[in-house]
């Protein structure tokens, strides 16, 4: 059983000359990534999980950053990989694969898995967010999670409202820049999401413009994804492309 405070911890680990950085997801905490990374770890990878800015703090602070912060705390974690080995492959999950594109588009990356990342949000509110953000920055989360799933996480139960808007709005940066996109991409996608629509997964295979791309659908499992019940599969898909991307590069 993991604890709260150690999921809220950043994750370093230095193995082999090929690096994987993991993202975990808006209002998320490395809890939700540290699993795979461990096991990634144990198969003889260097791994990094960061947390990004604003996040395993408050949700008042989370407020006060924006999407450049987020990429700037993931940044930070692939330089932290990049001088012991010679490819760095992205993980991300939810926001954190829309961080892993964006990064992709402008730095050297080998390969990219994006499990659950948004281009359809499942909730009507997130459109109405950054209004209804200015009286009410923050919204309480009354949902509740399996001991299976919350044992993984160190997140907010809340949704900083303000914070939503600067997510729309590298959404829409990441989808504008798709079809430039050429580094090998797994999409990975849980059929049940109940926060991302599960059309957004097939909306990233149709328009990124890699010629090599595969897309993985997982059938028990909802928005968390690497930690929920399809999770060893998940993994497996994962280190199988990481694997043959090591081949290629």
């Amino acid at each position: 059983m993991q604890t709260r405070e150690r999921n809220r911890e950043a994750y370093l680990h230095k193995g082999g000359r090929t690096g994987v950085l993991l993202i975990h997801g808006f209002t998320g905490s490395p809890g939700e990534m540290r699993p795979l990374a461990e096991h990634l770890a144990q198969e003889g990878y260097s791994v990094a999980v960061p947390i990004l800015a604003g996040h395993c703090s408050t949700v008042e602070e989370m407020n006060r950053t924006g999407y450049a912060d987020w990429i700037q705390s993931a940044y930070n974690a692939y330089m932290d990989l990049a001088p012991w080995t010679e490819r760095i492959i992205l993980i991300g999950h939810s926001m954190g694969g829309l961080i892993a594109f964006y990064l992709a588009s402008r730095y050297k990356v080998t390969g990219v898995v994006s499990v659950c990342t948004p281009i359809y949000f499942a909730h009507w509110g997130t459109r109405l967010a950054p209004v209804i953000g200015i009286f009410k920055p923050v919204f309480k989360d009354r949902s509740t999670r399996s001991p299976d799933i919350s044992q993984y996480l160190g997140g907010y139960d809340a949704t900083p409202l303000r914070a939503v808007n600067s997510l729309t709005r590298l959404r829409n940066i990441v989808r504008d820049e798709l079809a430039s996109l050429r580094t090998p991409l797994l999409v990975q996608q849980s059929r049940r999401d109940m926060t991302v629509r599960p059309a957004s997964a097939q909306y990233i295979y149709d328009h990124v413009g890699a010629d090599s791309k595969e897309i993985r659908w997982y059938e028990r499992s909802g928005h968390m994804l690497p930690i929920d019940v399809d999770r060893k599969e998940v993994w497996a898909d994962a280190l199988s492309f990481i694997r043959r991307i090591e081949g290629e590069s």
